[in-house]
């Protein structure tokens, strides 16, 4: 069979040029498709990723917001340990000082012709007491021996003079004044109390 084409040269050319701008024009528009269907893809995830960012931002406030009541509440509870502890050791101690005052102004320790004028305590934790005392004394003899019944009593211990003068008393007569520091320990037991 034979063909014969009888259309010009030309025409046949347009229509092949016609054809392939057509395949170019569907080539194209398939990769601009492609190329807007990537860019809708990738402006849809920084959207999504926008839209997490934002969830997990609300979160960690949510989570910071929390945190700051836990660590409120945590030094509540420190400040409430610190006063209860307190409190327990006051408990501990509350009756060391009458026992302290008690022992002290028994005549085995107090003679009857010493006086005690001023005194501070300050609790010393679990060594016991720190006592600071000036007392006034009629005589030497009264000095010696109260210095005495305090270095004999097993509660009372590092006995201090830190100040001694001789000088006349508010009565007018003459007097012996002394300061002293000692350590009380309210765990000795004495025999008799």
């Amino acid at each position: 069979m034979l063909r014969i084409n009888l259309l010009p040269y030309e025409i046949e050319k347009k229509a092949a040029a016609r054809k392939q701008i057509f395949l170019a024009s569907v080539a194209g528009a398939v990769v601009v498709f492609i190329v807007a269907g990537c860019f809708l893809m990738r402006v849809a995830k920084i959207a999504s990723l926008k839209k997490e960012s934002k969830k997990a931002d609300a979160e960690l406030s949510r989570y910071n917001a929390e945190l700051e009541k836990i660590q409120i509440i945590e030094n509540q509870k420190k400040s409430l340990q610190t006063r209860l502890s307190t409190i327990d050791g006051l408990m501990a101690s509350q009756l060391n000082y009458p026992k302290m005052m008690e022992v002290m102004t028994l005549p085995s320790v107090l003679p009857a012709n010493v006086w005690l004028k001023t005194f501070t305590t300050r609790d010393a934790g679990p060594g016991g007491i720190s006592f600071t005392f000036d007392a006034e004394a009629a005589d030497n003899y009264a000095v010696a021996d109260f210095l005495t019944n305090l270095e004999k009593s097993p509660q009372f211990d590092k006995v201090v003079i830190r100040g001694f003068a001789a000088g006349a008393g508010a009565s007018g007569k003459k007097t012996r004044t002394l300061n002293v520091n000692c350590m009380y320990d309210p765990k000795v037991m004495r025999s008799g109390i």
